[in-house]
């Protein structure tokens, strides 16, 4: 792989200089940081955390970082892993943002096109489609995300008519709310996640993966998991994760016997009046299948709305006859 100067690829990224990069850009993400991208190093064996970067006297001046994973001479380059956020980083500042993007999309571009790369792939947040090069064409998605503010109620006065009302029910069904704060209540949080991955068609993650967000990105503040109770029993669960005032919704879950009591409606409308009352500026719902109504309903009744979230990147002929 070629580069054109400024621009190199490193292998082994530092991690206090990709912060102090994450810190200084817009746009990033909790998905960005390096305890993200090193809780995907430790769960798998054969990837490595690398990026494409521009560097100056400060440190990293723009990057681009991915999980490599590689099994012989064939590899995949995900930014990141799951399609969360990745994406070019520019720090605040610089004299040539967009010619700094422009490099990096390029960079990756070239990356991936090499014969040995299986898939790779990458989500770029409020991303910008007329930025990518000719040979990495993108394609539009978007997540929903809510606008907060200091007064629950004014961010309450946005929900739709039909959502306040089942956040009434959910007050009146006698669920409580509490932080899975020992490993016994992750595994609580994990039977769910198995039962509402499977519900939705899907290959529930295995149980390391929430082991390893607990132990890594809950203690800094960058994690959180939740259960929702009802007469003892969990019912509904949530894992969000946190990033310079916003909150993400990474994994909802809940058992499919307790919806008539409405846990997810509960457990969302106490966490924003309490994001709201830290200060929190948006609520991230998360993407959606454009095809899925009801899911975009849900979202959009609690007053969210589209952002665009722009995706690229390729799978190789070899790639699409394996997973034939």
């Amino acid at each position: 792989m070629k580069l054109e100067p400024p621009l190199t690829h490193v292998t082994e990224v530092d991690p206090a200089r990709w912060d102090a990069l994450v810190a200084s850009a817009e746009g990033a993400s909790v998905f960005h940081t390096s305890a993200w991208a090193e809780l995907w190093t430790s769960e798998w064996r054969d990837a490595r955390w690398e990026a494409l970067v521009v560097e100056d006297a400060e440190g990293y001046a723009a990057g681009l970082g991915a999980i490599v994973r590689r099994r012989g001479p064939l590899r995949t380059v995900e930014a990141m892993p799951y399609a969360t956020y990745g994406g070019p980083l520019v720090r605040r500042g610089h004299p040539d943002p967009r010619g700094a993007t422009a490099a990096l999309l390029e960079g990756f571009r070239r990356w991936i096109g090499g014969v040995t790369v299986l898939r790779a792939g990458l989500a770029w947040y409020r991303g910008d489609a007329g930025a990518f090069p000719e040979g990495l064409p993108p394609v539009e998605s978007f997540t929903h995300v809510l606008e907060l503010g200091s007064d629950y109620e004014e961010v309450a006065g946005r929900f739709a008519s039909s959502t306040r009302r089942l956040v009434r029910q959910a007050d009146e069904s006698g669920l409580t709310i509490e932080p899975a704060d020992t490993p016994e209540k992750i595994g609580e949080f994990y039977d769910m996640a198995v039962e509402t991955v499977r519900r939705r068609g899907g290959v529930p993650k295995p149980r390391s993966i929430f082991d390893r967000v607990f132990e890594r990105l809950v203690p800094p503040g960058l994690g959180r998991f939740h259960l929702v109770r009802h007469e003892g029993a969990a019912v509904a669960g949530s894992l969000h994760l946190f990033h310079e005032g916003v909150a993400t919704n990474w994994l909802p879950v809940s058992r499919a016997s307790a919806w008539t009591l409405r846990p997810n409606n509960f457990l969302i409308a106490g966490l924003l009046e309490t994001l709201c009352d830290s200060g929190y500026v948006a609520y991230n719902f998360g993407a959606s299948p454009p095809d899925a109504a009801g899911l975009i309903r849900y979202k959009e009744g609690w007053g969210a709305r589209r952002v665009p979230v722009i995706l690229a990147g390729r799978r190789s002929a070899l790639h699409r006859r394996l997973r034939g």
